[in-house]
């Protein structure tokens, strides 16, 4: 299929051919009938992928911000990688579409295919031939009521359907506002929101008062019927309020503009009447001018987006709806209630459209929006072409981008490619000259764009095509971690060595089902496919001379590893137990793993205990002091800590043993003691591990040797990391008992 992206490295955008996306589990595919080009969002991020680095970091100085953070913590060598993999990617535009259901997901009983249906979502309702929408972003068309014009089927024409998402965004501003019928409100900004507001502030019995710089969007607030419009400079604003509502000044003030100035919010103070409301809708600069505001005690609300639900992962992708008694309005019922006004008669977005496009043509509209054309612009619908032919065209899940290379050696199929495989993986992945054969992930933009940063051979959105690839004999998983447990046993059944980054699985009944699969596989072992997990520290650098400077030692150890690990939201989906599993399966993994490594010895019991706090923000597993017993009599405690500054090292390691002390901070520095002499080793990089990982787990696959980590070690530390929960949960020491 094709889809519109953009490169903020390149300053470029096309039209690219990628897979068609997969259908995941709580949506629907749908077929784009017309899409709409949000003049503001857009042409913002389109003036973005024009300027400099510079002008990039001079106009976003939060994500400047971000990056010193990562600098301070992971070092310059992958802050740059991660840098670069943001701005070298094709990035996809657009969030508000209609069009027909092509594809429902099992489970989905709100939608058939054939359904018509209009959806919104930044990266999700983009401008594409095909794409994956969850059903709480996405909305029936309604039919027409008598009297309005509808499509041949009586329902709304999918190019005013393509409107719901953006006004959705006007009609939560509206709903922040909270008017009354027959209140005076002004809205300040007429482009496409600001228009729309108008209209439904319209259709709520309001009389309404636009303002604008530019004449032509005045001239067209007149068209759609705004009672009192009026062009800044031209006009005395703070004058037309006041006969415009009689001298007390308006009920309700929106700001649907975009600046960096707080010109706005000066105005809205001015022309606001006592104790008014203002909402800003758009992006303006909050610099508020307290003697005004607080002088007439006026209330300042920010609308998010399209209403509530917006950012909360739960409501977005997962599908859980708010209970209508509790949350009249979420975004999706702000989508149906625009479609429904517009069903109704009671506004009539035609006018709105300035521009149509074919979706060939797609460059014309976006250099319409740089100035080029010179000509006024509003709405802008792409409209595609719905054949049926087409569309077969389009449902290619797999495309061959090179010819395979030839067989032998190590020949990669990785499944996933999220920052951390970008920057982690596969730059020394590729360094140790495997055979990229594929990739394969769920939407095609990520898929074509992994594939072209790293020179792999196919991409898919079908990740069985992997699987059943016969030239491919390794995979590696780099998924959600909610998968791993069954692309493992997939891969493994299909006589494929594999490396999933951790955690090896989320469930102990996975846990059974890879060790039950993986101890059938007939003897000699090294014949049984290699299994790896990306335990990566074990290959640090320093870490092995940790291991080394203890070397023929006769006495256990006693280990102390703090993580100051930051603060993580609790709706972050590493935080959700049934995707990313909590941080102690997701990461704490890491450090009993380590500890292996170091002692060469197994777990054989856990203790763990969690901070008690009131703080809701917070989960348990965020502050967690866990204390570890080996084989060898070695006693190991985590510090795993969510609480402390974040500028503080994230990593600190110290090892007592036989009158030795190492101490290990943050992979940068190790330090050595015995016999009162004391040795730095410092490392002017930061090293994890990830090449020398990699390194060893490609040599292992070529030589046809057993994994670099021994299984027994990998199901052990997984099991060690259940076994944690269950010792919080019980607030007692619990044996680890492999099988």
């Amino acid at each position: 299929m094709k889809q519109i992206v953009q490169n903020y490295k390149e300053g470029s955008l096309k039209i690219e051919d990628v897979p068609e996306p997969a259908l995941k589990s709580g949506g629907v595919l749908v077929q784009s009938y017309n899409s709409l080009i949000s003049a503001g969002t857009e042409k913002m991020k389109v003036d973005d992928s024009k300027r400099s680095y510079l002008g990039m970091a001079k106009a976003r100085p939060d994500k400047v911000k971000q990056v010193m953070e990562t600098l301070k913590q992971h070092g310059p060598l992958t802050t740059y990688r991660k840098v670069m993999n943001r701005l070298d990617s094709l990035t996809p535009l657009g969030y508000s579409l209609a069009g027909k259901v092509i594809g429902v997901a099992k489970g989905v009983s709100d939608f058939r295919i054939g359904d018509m249906v209009a959806c919104g979502g930044g990266e999700l309702a983009n401008h594409a031939e095909i794409n994956w929408v969850p059903v709480n972003l996405c909305c029936k068309i309604p039919k027409v009521s008598q009297g309005v014009k509808g499509d041949d089927k009586g329902y709304l024409p999918p190019e005013q359907a393509a409107f719901a998402t953006v006004g959705a965004i006007a009609m939560q501003g509206v709903r922040q506002a909270d008017v009354k019928v027959g209140e005076s409100v002004a809205v300040i900004g007429l482009g496409l929101v600001g228009l729309l507001s108008c209209f439904i502030l319209k259709a709520a019995g309001c009389n309404v008062m636009g303002v604008d710089i530019d004449p032509a969007k005045v001239d067209m607030a007149l068209k759609i019927g705004v009672d009192v419009p009026g062009a800044i400079g031209d006009v005395d604003v703070e004058q037309m309020a006041m006969s415009f509502s009689d001298g007390y000044g308006l009920d309700a003030v929106l700001i649907t503009t975009g600046t960096k100035s707080n010109e706005p919010i000066i105005t809205a103070g001015r022309i606001a009447r006592d104790r008014a409301t203002i909402v800003d809708v758009g992006i303006n600069k909050m610099d508020i001018p307290w003697q005004l505001y607080y002088s007439k005690e006026l209330v300042l609300k920010q609308s998010r987006s399209y209403g509530p639900g917006r950012y909360d992962p739960n409501y977005e992708m997962n599908g859980q709806d708010y209970p209508i008694g509790y949350v009249r309005w979420t975004e999706k019922r702000n989508m149906l209630s625009f479609l429904n006004l517009m069903a109704m008669g009671q506004i009539d977005v035609t006018p709105l459209i300035t521009h149509q496009f074919n979706f060939s043509k797609a460059s014309e509209a976006y250099r319409l929006m740089e100035g080029k054309g010179g000509a006024f612009y509003v709405g802008i619908i792409l409209n595609y072409d719905i054949s049926e032919e087409n569309l077969r065209q389009s449902r290619i899940n797999t495309i061959q981008i090179k010819t395979v290379k030839e067989q032998g050696g190590a020949n990669i199929g990785m499944i996933g490619a999220g920052n951390f495989a970008r920057t982690m993986l596969l730059p020394y992945l590729k360094r140790t000259g495997v055979n990229l054969s594929a990739i394969a992930t769920a939407t095609g933009i990520s898929c074509k764009d992994t594939a072209r940063k790293f020179d792999f051979c196919k991409c898919t959105t079908d990740y069985t095509e992997l699987l059943k690839d016969d030239s491919i004999n390794t995979i590696m998983i780099a998924t959600r971690h909610n998968l791993h447990g069954k692309l493992v046993i997939e891969s493994l059944k299909a006589g494929k060595n594999v490396y999933t980054e951790k955690p090896l699985c989320l469930k102990e009944a996975e846990l059974n089902k890879i060790v039950s699969f993986y101890a059938s596989i007939p003897l000699p072992s090294t014949s049984r496919p290699i299994l790896m997990v990306g335990f990566n520290r074990r290959f640090a650098p320093l870490i092995k001379v940790m291991k080394d400077f203890f070397k023929n030692r006769k006495e256990p150890m006693v280990m102390y590893y703090r993580i100051n690990a930051g603060y993580k939201e609790k709706n972050d989906w590493y935080q959700d137990k049934d995707i990313g599993g909590g941080r102690i399966i997701g990461e704490v993994c890491h450090f009993i793993d380590t500890y292996q490594y170091v002692t060469g010895a197994l777990p054989v019991s856990v203790f763990a205990q969690t901070i008690k706090t009131d703080n809701q923000a917070t989960t348990l597993e965020d502050n967690v002091i866990i204390t570890l017993q080996f084989s060898d009599g070695s006693t190991g405690s985590i510090f795993y800590l969510a609480n402390g500054d974040p500028q503080f090292s994230k990593e600190y390691i110290e090892i007592f043993c036989e009158n030795k002390v190492a101490v290990m901070d943050n992979f940068t520095k190790l330090t050595t003691m015995a016999k009162g002499k004391k040795r730095v080793k410092k490392s002017v990089l930061q090293d994890k591990g990830h090449k020398i990982e990699m390194k060893a787990l490609i040599e292992s696959v070529k030589d046809g040797t057993a994994s670099p980590i021994s299984f027994e070690s990998i199901y052990a530390t997984t099991l060690t990391s259940f076994k944690i929960h269950e010792s919080i949960e019980t607030k007692q020491m619990v044996e680890i008992q492999m099988v």
